[in-house]
């Protein structure tokens, strides 16, 4: 298997496709740093969407656009209002693929430049940044790192990504130099953890957070996934959904455990995208069960996606990720600068007023962004009415 750079076409703006009132996500601008399918990301993890979505790249080779940081920039220099940016949504940014961190560290190297808020999502090692000048100085941004579970669970749902103490030990390096990290605790299979430990499971889960909140960790973000069943788009070379792999690798450890999965995930046609989910009621009483230890050991906890943020997450923070990562206004040197006050949770945060600090009520709602929502006249300054 090779790796080829390919230039992209066309922008790379989008956000969360997201329209429900309940949506949890923020507005987000994610630039994805490879096309979508099975080769673009090593990781491997059987659980995983986004590798085979629709719109996936079969190629045998793995694939690096070449071309990211002048497609953005071009977007840049048109946009008045930034959104922050996620890297990357449908394969880990922080891959080990020298061609791959290269791009990478020059598209963060632009958005350092432009002086815009971003986020990166990883598996990986994302430590090659701290070679980018000012890196770990710079604000607003953080590093999510998923971490699904034990070493144990790791070995089971993503054998081709990093082991678990590689992980942590790359949140502890970045925390320790200031930066902020955000732990995604996703997804988390209840009835695999079940089979490999049984009743004292969730005394693990608390292990595992211990471990979290040494490290320096702010916030946990924790899912009980979302898993397809029945969709030939989403099967492996050998015809497995998602749901087919993770019930073959709860009934490798306990034929009772993958019994009671088969009977909890029950098919659910949610907003965030149709699958088998986790019982309702289970999923909730997970999250408050969960919340309260993370909330022991100091750091803050939201569920992603899949229950209402008044009945899962820690109070007073912004959106789900935790931390916050404001929209940017450009200024006269065609530079951004960050909004005071801004959450980038529009629809949320900014519902009662008429006048948000960005000056575009036309932005509170839950529906995704378009590129000529974000190019306007400038203001003279930021609105105080809040």
């Amino acid at each position: 298997m090779a790796v080829k750079l390919i230039a992209r076409k066309g922008s790379t703006f989008h956000d969360f496709p997201y329209s429900h009132p309940e949506r949890k996500c923020f507005h987000c601008w994610i630039i994805n740093v490879t096309p979508s399918g099975p080769k673009q990301c090593l990781h491997d993890c059987i659980y995983c969407y986004a590798k085979e979505a629709i719109y996936s790249n079969y190629c045998e080779d793995t694939l690096v656009y070449s071309n990211l940081p002048e497609l953005v920039e071009r977007d840049l220099r048109k946009l008045t209002l930034c959104p922050p940016i996620l890297l990357s949504a449908i394969s880990d940014p922080c891959q080990d693929i020298p061609a791959l961190k290269k791009e990478v560290t020059r598209l963060v190297q632009l958005l350092m430049d432009y002086g815009v808020s971003f986020f990166v999502t990883t598996k990986g090692d994302p430590s090659f940044l701290l070679e980018v000048p000012r890196f770990a100085q710079y604000k607003p941004k953080f590093i999510s790192i998923t971490i699904e579970g034990t070493s144990e669970v790791l070995e089971l749902l993503s054998p081709g990504a990093p082991p678990f103490d590689a992980r942590v030990a790359a949140v502890g390096k970045l925390s320790d130099i200031g930066i902020d990290t955000v732990i995604r605790f996703d997804p988390v299979f209840v009835h695999l953890l079940y089979a490999l430990y049984g009743g004292s499971w969730l005394d693990r889960i608390a292990a595992l957070l211990d471990i979290f909140a040494s490290v320096g960790a702010k916030h946990i973000i924790a899912s009980t996934g979302r898993l397809n069943q029945t969709r030939p788009s989403l099967t492996d070379h050998e015809g497995r959904s998602t749901w087919q792999r993770v019930y073959r690798a709860i009934r490798s450890q306990s034929p009772l455990a993958a019994e009671r999965f088969e009977q909890d995930y029950v098919y659910e046609a949610h907003w965030a995208g149709r699958g088998y989910r986790l019982r309702s009621d289970l999923r909730l009483r997970f999250h408050h069960e969960v919340r309260k230890l993370v909330e022991a050991r100091g750091m803050t906890y939201a569920s992603c996606q899949e229950v209402a943020a008044a009945e899962s997450d820690s109070r007073g923070i912004p959106h789900c990720e935790g931390l916050p990562l404001p929209f940017a206004q450009k200024q006269a040197n065609g530079r951004f600068k960050p909004i005071p006050g801004c959450t980038a949770n529009c629809h949320v945060s900014c519902r009662e007023l008429s006048n948000p600090n960005c000056g575009q009520a036309a932005l509170i709602s839950p529906a995704p962004l378009r590129l000529r929502q974000l190019c306007f006249a400038p203001r003279q300054s930021f609105s105080a009415d809040r």
